[in-house]
């Protein structure tokens, strides 16, 4: 039999796990968490909880206040040590009750893996490895590729939960299991980061806005400070999204396209994906060029539509690693961003 090795790491420190006694009201950066390393499958587990969960402010799913997306705020923001050098190339999120019993993933309304030692393509902004939804399916590359992690990096975990009922749900525990290729693997694989475009982002304050009776349209124009190629690209939409669409300014080509799956009533039950190849012929984009994402929404109600959201999200290869910007963590807008949270 082989022998696996489990590494159990809290708030970044090498311990042995202890069950919690009592499900608390986890917020903030004391919920409990505990990040555990399966040496034989080269997976990282992290769990989150047990937690009680309380019902939503009104507030915050009333039409027309955009609620927590608009403030910025989120239930839980924990801070952890990355526990082991490699690339990360695959993630799956389950939810389970006080039973073990599977929960919905609306359960919880997004998270996000955040890495405060390297900036995001665009913005100078907390990397997010990755961005999780209600409607977000696991993910995985072949081991040729990977986002490449030290051990020691900084990372941060943000949960904003999602109880639209009357009453609290207890003994919640979230466990998000990510597998890694190790450090000295050979040949070594492609290294690629994350791609994240938001059309209405505002750090630290939310990035939903409102549209006009049927809907319509968002757009935000960028350009890349490295060159690089999209490997794939997913995004997330709310209800009456229809599609995002990457063009190209100049030319007005489009790029790259993901379009909802609704129902009738225009409910979103997820976001399709674009796969352009580890190899193949994906989009390049050019440091200098203007590129549009476009958000499109449709209420076939022709009513207003309230809070929406347009976020292009991807996997991208850059040219030259080397000349990705560095993050500038004196910067008012990361500061902004990362408001409330337990920085290293």
């Amino acid at each position: 039999m082989r022998r696996v090795t489990w590494l159990t790491v809290t708030a970044g420190t090498l311990l042995f796990a202890t069950p919690a006694i009592a499900a608390p009201l986890c917020k903030g950066a004391d919920a409990p968490m505990h990040v555990k390393v399966d040496t034989r499958r080269h997976d990282i587990i992290v769990t989150v909880g047990p937690c009680r969960i309380a019902p939503m402010d009104i507030s915050m799913s009333m039409p027309g206040m955009m609620g927590s997306e608009a403030s910025g705020v989120v239930d839980i923001k924990t801070h952890f040590l990355w526990p082991v050098s490699g690339y990360m190339r695959s993630f799956t999120l389950t939810l389970f009750d006080s039973t073990s019993k599977v929960l919905p993933q609306n359960t919880m309304h997004h998270l996000e893996l955040v890495n405060f030692d390297r900036r995001q393509l665009l913005y100078n902004l907390a990397e997010r490895v990755l961005g999780i939804g209600e409607e977000t399916a696991g993910a995985k590359v072949p081991k040729s590729v990977g986002v490449p992690l030290d051990a020691g990096t900084h990372m941060g975990l943000y949960i904003m939960w999602n109880n639209e009922t009357d009453t609290d749900i207890d003994g919640v525990t979230l466990e998000l299991r990510m597998r890694y290729s190790p450090a000295n693997m050979t040949p070594r694989p492609l290294e690629v980061l994350p791609f994240k475009v938001d059309v209405n982002l505002h750090p630290g304050l939310g990035d939903a806005f409102n549209l006009a009776k049927g809907g319509g349209e968002r757009s935000t124009e960028f350009s890349v400070p490295v060159g690089g190629r999209l490997i794939g690209v997913g995004g997330h939409l709310h209800d009456f999204g229809k599609e995002l669409r990457l063009e190209d300014v100049a030319s007005g080509k489009v790029l790259a396209r993901v379009r909802a799956l609704r129902r009738p009533d225009g409910t979103v039950i997820g976001v399709r994906h674009q796969l352009f190849g580890i190899w193949g012929r994906g989009p390049r984009l050019l440091p200098g060029r203007r590129y549009r994402l476009v958000a499109v929404y449709e209420d076939p109600k022709g009513a207003e539509v309230m809070a929406a959201m347009g976020v292009m999200g991807g996997i991208f290869a850059p040219d030259d690693m080397r000349k990705w910007p560095a993050v500038d963590k004196s910067d008012p807008g990361y500061i902004r961003d990362l408001e409330g949270a337990p920085l290293p």
